[in-house]
C-alpha cells in the first residue's frame, strides 16, 4: 500500500513529537513494520503522534558487512526508516534526518535501498545523492529461515573446524544451507560540512 500511495492514515510530520527511542521499542516497531525487520543501531529517533510511535529512523556506524572498509567515527549509515503499517507520515523522514544531523554532526551518511522492493525515491527528496547500484548478493536458507552470509565466512568456518580445502559454499551446502540471491542495492550518500 505504501509503494502505491494507498496508506489508510495520513499524518503530517510537523504535528508529531520527536523522541529518541529505546532498543526494545525500536526492535518491536521494526519487526512489526519494516519488511527487513530489526537491525542493530546506536541511534534511534522516532516521531510520536498522540503518544503513539508512527515513524522511526535508525543510524549506526557504517557496516563492514556491506563492504565499508575505511570507517570514520563521524560517518554513519541510515540503517532503517519506516512508518507504522498503513500510515503515511508526510515530511517525517526529513524531520527525523534533520534531528539526527543537528545533534550528531555527521560528515557523511550513507544508506542502501534494497532493489527487491525499493526504487530509492525517498533518498533524493531528503538530500542524498545516488552513488551506484551494487551487484546481487546472497543469504543462506535452512529450515525456511534466512541467515545473513557474513557470519558464515570461510575464515569463521575454518576456525570452527571445517575443512580449509573446501569453499564456503561447499561447507554450507554440506551443512544443509542453500543460497538465495537478492537483486543488489542502490547506494546513496550525503556529505555534510558541519
Amino acid at each position: 500500500k505504501s509503494l502505491l500511495g494507498l496508506s489508510d492514515v495520513r499524518i503530517y510530520g510537523r504535528k508529531c513529537e520527536l523522541r529518541y527511542v529505546d532498543t526494545k521499542t525500536k526492535t518491536t516497531f521494526l519487526d512489526q513494520n519494516h519488511i527487513q525487520g530489526c537491525v542493530g543501531s546506536s541511534v534511534n529517533i522516532g516521531l510520536y503522534h498522540n503518544n503513539i510511535l508512527v515513524s522511526l529512523m535508525t543510524f549506526g556506524q557504517k557496516r563492514r558487512s556491506m563492504g565499508n572498509k575505511n570507517i570514520n567515527n563521524n560517518e554513519y549509515e541510515l540503517l532503517r526508516f519506516c512508518n507504522k503499517l498503513n500510515h503515511n507520515v508526510i515530511g517525517g523522514a526529513s524531520k527525523l534526518l534533520k534531528k539526527f544531523i543537528s545533534e550528531h554532526k555527521p560528515t557523511q551518511i550513507i544508506s542502501y535501498a534494497d532493489r527487491r522492493w525499493s526504487v530509492g525515491n525517498l533518498y533524493p527528496k531528503i538530500g542524498f545523492d545516488f552513488v551506484k547500484k551494487t551487484e546481487p548478493n546472497y543469504f543462506y536458507i535452512k529450515n525456511k529461515k534466512r541467515e545473513y552470509r557474513f557470519k558464515y565466512r570461510k575464515d569463521i568456518l575454518v576456525k570452527e573446524g571445517f575443512d580449509m580445502a573446501k569453499s564456503e559454499s561447499q561447507i554450507m551446502e554440506e551443512r544443509g544451507f542453500y543460497k538465495i540471491y537478492d537483486c543488489g542495492h542502490l547506494l546513496y550518500s550525503m556529505r555534510l560540512h558541519i
